[in-house]
């Protein structure tokens, strides 16, 4: 079913099919072989380098991000060089998303792996940009995702909404 969405808080319309959502671990994204226009985000680590790649295909388009699963007033920092996720990494992946991802057929979101990182940022896309998925069912599905950078995602998304934040 073809449904007008209208994202208002983003400033975009746009017309959305149910867009698939992969959420993995590095090592299965590896693996993973698009047969659909797929947006990837890859989510590294500050402070562990961990060699692999997607599987070339020109049936990507890749965006990678580079932070770590701090959590601020529940664990804190995992080390001391870790990098938090922040407001300003926030709003270049809703943005870079906005631009690049809603035309694809398949979301795939990876992390080391695939249980912290990738759902929160999945889940809360699937929320900002209505994805076509059960939000409250993907939080029971991935109950040890970050739930900080899930917060702050939104967060930043309401703040495009009531015009609080000019970076988008």
């Amino acid at each position: 079913i073809l449904e007008k969405v209208t994202a208002s808080f983003l400033n975009v319309s746009f017309f959305s099919l149910f867009m698939e959502l992969l959420i993995m671990s590095l090592e299965r994204a590896m693996g993973y072989v698009p047969s659909e226009r797929t947006y990837a985000i890859c989510i590294r680590s500050h402070i562990i380098t961990v060699p692999g790649a997607l599987q070339p295909s020109p049936l990507y388009t890749v965006a990678e991000y580079t932070f770590d699963d701090d959590w601020p007033g529940f664990y804190g920092k995992i080390a001391y060089n870790s990098l938090t996720f922040t407001s300003d990494i926030a709003s270049r992946v809703i943005e870079d998303f906005k631009e690049k991802g809603l035309d694809h057929h398949t979301l795939l979101v990876h992390c080391h792996l695939g249980k912290n990182r990738s759902p929160a940022v999945g889940i809360a896309l699937n929320e900002i940009f209505h994805l076509g998925h059960d939000t409250e069912e993907l939080k029971k599905t991935y109950r040890e995702a970050n739930w900080f950078i899930y917060d702050l995602l939104i967060e930043t998304a309401r703040k495009k909404c009531t015009g609080r934040d000019s970076n988008f």
